[in-house]
């Protein structure tokens, strides 16, 4: 792991404030793996999706199991807005936690159930609230839920972009949404949706 995570999240680092990175923040020193990559591949990542574009190292079929990689294989899971087309959530977690290394790291990202782009894309199978990825997490009233042994620790979790909003009012409302998630889930949230969930978990 480099000297940058041990004071920031990876997804501070791949979410900067100006975009997601154009660098590699890895420079080798990390096995990464990029899921759903598309044609946007982070760099220095390897990258598997269900199309072939140039981008793409493997080429697979992601609710396919197993995955074409070796247990213990990666310090780092990138899915960015790939979640909501996947089938079986379960096995998806299964199989990451299987390829990940002990103290690895998973980032997450979504579209939040109540913004317009949850439903434009046809080929999106699930819808994500705040909790939707509590059955993986220990310790919240969820994980209690036997849908499988795989459980991951909380590193972090995200409203939208992980770096703090210049407007003061965004940041109060974003402690509100924080402290009180499922108000915010069940009634803000009709008022004040957000874009994008980001969740770093660690297995």
């Amino acid at each position: 792991m480099n000297d940058l995570k041990k004071s920031i999240t990876y997804a501070e680092q791949i979410y900067t404030p100006f975009g997601i990175t154009k660098e590699n923040i890895f420079h080798n020193k990390e096995k990464v793996l990029h899921i759903g990559s598309g044609k946007a591949a982070l760099p220095g990542t390897k990258t598997i999706d269900i199309i072939d574009f140039p981008e793409v190292d493997v080429v697979h079929d992601l609710d396919i199991f197993p995955w074409p990689f070796a247990d213990n294989s990666y310090d780092l899971i990138f899915a960015h807005s790939v979640f909501e087309h996947l089938e079986n959530q379960l096995k998806t977690m299964e199989e990451i936690s299987r390829i990940l290394k002990p103290g690895g790291r998973l980032v997450i990202t979504v579209p939040y159930f109540r913004c317009v782009d949850a439903f434009t894309d046809s080929t999106h199978t699930h819808f994500f609230t705040t909790q939707s990825l509590n059955y993986y997490i220990r310790g919240s009233e969820l994980s209690n839920f036997e849908y499988t042994n795989v459980k991951f620790k909380k590193i972090g979790f995200w409203y939208g972009w992980p770096h703090p909003s210049k407007n003061i009012l965004v940041r109060l409302l974003k402690k509100i949404m924080n402290r009180y998630p499922y108000f915010y889930d069940q009634y803000l949230s009709i008022i004040f949706p957000v874009k994008i969930l980001i969740w770093e978990l660690e297995l």
